[in-house]
This record gives structure tokens, C-alpha cells and sequence, in this order.
């Protein structure tokens, strides 16, 4: 993977992450902490811990951690995975905006972290992080 497209990917990760993780702090805080409902506070906590996932594996994929692979894949797998369920009837905790932004994303973390071998880092640096 070419250094810009990492950069670009990377850098378009974080602001998924932080727009997915203000929905899910709403959701948490809003409807679940202060609202009282059970449902929409394990959702919230849910889709937090996913925001970070992505926030995390975008951070490492700029850095080229070594494990940045497996976190990618992690990431986008678990995000699709809660984005679909959250957005199913009868409650709908997640709108078809958040749920298209974190589907197109995540395929694309997922197209290319499992497209891409680890390789050297292009900096010389061969500890690998």
C-alpha cells in the first residue's frame, strides 16, 4: 500500500471513528445513562467500543504497526457486524447514514488490509512499530 493511501485511509478512519463515536455517546448517555433505558445503553457502549476499534486500527494502519493488519480486519468485521444489527427493527438505535458511512468504510479497511501483506516499512526501520 502506497504511503498517501495510507495516509488518506488513515486520516478518513479517524473522522469515521469520531462521527460514529458521537452517535454512540449519544445513544449511551442520552437514552441509556439518563434515560434509564437498558437497551440503548448496552447499544451505546457497543458502538463506543466499535468507534474506538476503527479509531485504533486507523492510528495503527498510519504508523504501520505491526499488527496493524489484524486490527484492521478486527475493526471492520465487528463494525459492520454491530451497524447492521443496531440498524434491524424493532428498536433501531443506528440511522441508514451511520450504517452506510460504517458499512462503505469497513469494506474498504477490509478490501485493504486483506489485499495487503506486511511488508517492510519503507523508513528502514526493521523493529516493525
Amino acid at each position: 500500500m502506497t504511503g498517501t493511501l495510507r495516509h488518506a485511509l488513515a486520516g478518513l478512519g479517524i473522522l469515521v471513528a469520531i462521527f460514529l463515536g458521537f452517535g454512540a455517546g449519544d445513544e449511551l448517555v442520552v437514552r441509556g445513562i439518563r434515560g434509564g433505558e437498558e437497551q440503548p445503553l448496552i447499544v451505546g457502549a457497543a458502538g463506543a467500543l466499535v468507534s474506538l476499534l476503527l479509531g485504533l486500527a486507523a492510528l495503527a494502519l498510519w504508523r504501520q504497526h505491526r499488527r496493524a493488519r489484524r486490527l484492521a480486519i478486527v475493526a471492520a468485521v465487528a463494525a459492520i457486524a454491530f451497524h447492521t444489527y443496531a440498524a434491524l427493527p424493532p428498536h433501531r438505535n443506528v440511522g441508514l447514514l451511520a450504517l452506510l458511512v460504517a458499512a462503505a468504510y469497513s469494506a474498504a479497511l477490509l478490501r485493504v488490509a486483506v489485499s495487503s501483506r506486511s511488508a517492510p516499512r519503507q523508513d528502514g526501520d526493521v523493529r516493525g512499530s
